[in-house]
């Protein structure tokens, strides 16, 4: 799965030139603030509704004219939510963070449908996403980038949303498929949808849906480097964290 990201050193310009193929507006938003450890949107306690946290990521959605930047409200929320964290019968809390590609019958769970079905479909940038390895006790933390681009492009599906204060949000579900043989030297056994160019980028969000769904497959091995980080990472919000200079030194800018 994709639970943890990060965001840094990201901006719009550089999206853009990177991926070429790709539309840009007349003018770019305020590019995206830095994070090292984005968790999805969550209840600081969950007896109070008013402890609410909402996390955003990056996206690109596609516009009538060009492809646009904006933050939208991770996880994907649902109709049924009513622009809450859906939750089931039992008033648990369920996971929308991520959208698993499904082998058989409708490509994903009936939850994210409408928005396949509608072709609501985004590009969500991230300098790099954490792993755990589940194989241990605790479980080891590793930072997830590329070797051979500035930022991972991820697949994603959206749908707009009001929440309780009134106001209006995109937000978004990073699709997830099988991992590749680096995730599963590291323990885990989903990964995030990537999309490898500019081009992949264009054709997921303006392709048609056979066409789309072609490019959700493993990603190579190649171009996909792992580190370890602290343990520090798990606590949700906690920027307090020594990263390695290493995987810091990538996004420089």
């Amino acid at each position: 799965m994709c639970g943890k990201t990060s965001v840094y050193n990201i901006t719009w310009k550089e999206v853009f030139d990177y991926a070429s193929a790709l539309v840009a507006p007349g003018e770019f938003p305020a590019d995206p603030a830095n994070r090292f450890n984005v968790s999805p949107s969550r209840l600081r306690r969950k007896s109070e509704p008013d402890s609410m946290v909402w996390e955003s990521l990056p996206v690109i959605w596609p516009d009538e004219h060009a492809d646009t930047p904006a933050e939208a409200i991770w996880p994907f929320l649902p109709a049924w939510s009513q622009g809450r964290l859906p939750t089931n019968k039992e008033g648990r809390l369920i996971s929308t963070a991520n959208a698993r590609l499904r082998t058989e019958g409708a490509p994903f769970a009936p939850t994210y449908m409408p928005a396949w079905k509608a072709g609501f479909r985004v590009v969500v940038v991230v300098s790099w996403f954490y792993e755990f390895d589940n194989r241990v006790k605790p479980q080891i933390p590793y930072a997830v980038f590329p070797t051979d681009a500035p930022f991972w492009m991820l697949a994603g599906l959206a749908r707009r949303t009001t929440i309780a204060d009134g106001s209006k949000h995109l937000t978004t579900s990073i699709i997830t498929v099988d991992p590749n043989e680096v995730l599963k030297s590291v323990g885990h056994n989903r990964s995030p949808a990537i999309l490898r160019n500019g081009e992949e980028a264009r054709r997921w969000l303006r392709a048609d849906a056979d066409e789309a769904r072609a490019l959700l497959r493993p990603h190579g091995n190649e171009t996909m480097g792992v580190e370890a980080v602290p343990m520090g990472i798990k606590i949700p919000g906690n920027e307090n964290i020594e990263l390695p200079e290493s995987l810091l030194s990538e996004r420089a800018g």
